[in-house]
């Protein structure tokens, strides 16, 4: 069996995602993976394997998934956040394309591989409530994942080919990634759409060149509602959360590193209780332990 066909077997395998379950109509955060008394285990969709999440299916090219640690130092259950409100984003965002735009970018060529290093902890997941370690390696240039083949799925080739593509006027960079990154949830209004495709893309930005990735920023900086906090991640770490109030049972968070801006992870939490956790607590957390890009599947920087 070809690696596209393992894929596609895994992908066609698994669960549908209960879009009453989702935040705010985005279908690529959470697919619920299984019932068993309690634990309703709230995995990643496939989507958000791109921002670090431990996801039960494998992503576009990501061939090489592996744990390479994890264990039970915490117990079962979600746990509270640890929020520092900030406000508005809009300047934030503004300040970290100016902060991007000035700094270096990441390259890579075909026969390259993306390699990522994340840790996930799944309040939900009885099985495996501790922290759970991964590694995985993505092809930077796969054809099967370009031009539509995939449906709204890019090989991090064609992502930075199109953040190289975009125009300077913010609107037109939404109208852009909105295109790039269409629309499969009918319940999706326009704003929730271009916020999503704008998220994805920062998430997913580990290959760039530091123009384009900053038109994103500036984009995201106009939608209406984007909002900041001061948060802690997976991993212990600091962390700048981006999020949009929503009326749905999860807030799903975008976090960057405060010292670059560049993607660090993302949260799941709670807006209100429910079976499995309490408002205010941390769902699922995700952080990037090491990103790189390396010359073949199995290295590591």
């Amino acid at each position: 069996m070809d690696e596209m066909t393992a894929v596609r077997e895994l992908r066609a395998e698994a669960p549908r995602a209960r879009r009453a379950d989702l935040v705010a109509g985005r279908e690529r955060l959470l697919a619920e993976a299984g019932r068993g008394g309690r634990a309703r285990r709230l995995r990643a969709d496939w989507r958000l394997a791109a921002v670090g999440a431990a996801a039960a299916i494998t992503v576009a090219a990501v061939v090489g998934t592996q744990v390479v640690g994890g264990g039970s130092e915490t117990q079962p259950g979600s746990r509270p956040g640890y929020t520092v409100e900030l406000g508005s984003a809009k300047d934030l965002l503004n300040d970290a394309a100016d902060a991007i735009e000035a700094g270096s970018g990441v390259t890579a060529h075909d026969g390259q591989w993306i390699y990522t290093k994340t840790v996930e902890t799944n309040g939900t997941d009885d099985e495996r409530p501790g922290p759970q370690t991964r590694e995985s390696w993505t092809k930077y240039a796969d054809p099967a994942f370009e031009d539509g083949k995939e449906g709204d799925d890019h090989s991090p080739r064609e992502q930075a080919e199109f953040l190289k593509s975009l125009p300077d006027d913010p609107q037109k960079v939404r109208a852009k990634a909105r295109a790039f990154y269409y629309a499969t949830d009918p319940s999706e209004t326009r704003t929730e759409h271009e916020y999503r495709a704008l998220t994805v893309l920062i998430s997913r930005a580990h290959v760039y060149e530091p123009e384009g990735l900053a038109k994103v920023y500036r984009a995201l900086a106009t939608i209406p509602g984007v909002r900041a906090a001061n948060v802690q991640d997976a991993a212990g770490r600091d962390a700048i959360a981006l999020y949009r109030n929503t009326d749905g049972p999860l807030s799903d968070e975008t976090l960057l590193d405060p010292a670059t801006y560049l993607a660090s992870g993302y949260r799941a939490v709670g807006l209100k209780d429910d079976t499995d956790w309490k408002k205010g607590d941390v769902v699922i957390s995700s952080a990037y332990l090491a990103t790189a890009v390396v010359d073949k599947r199995g290295e590591r920087p």
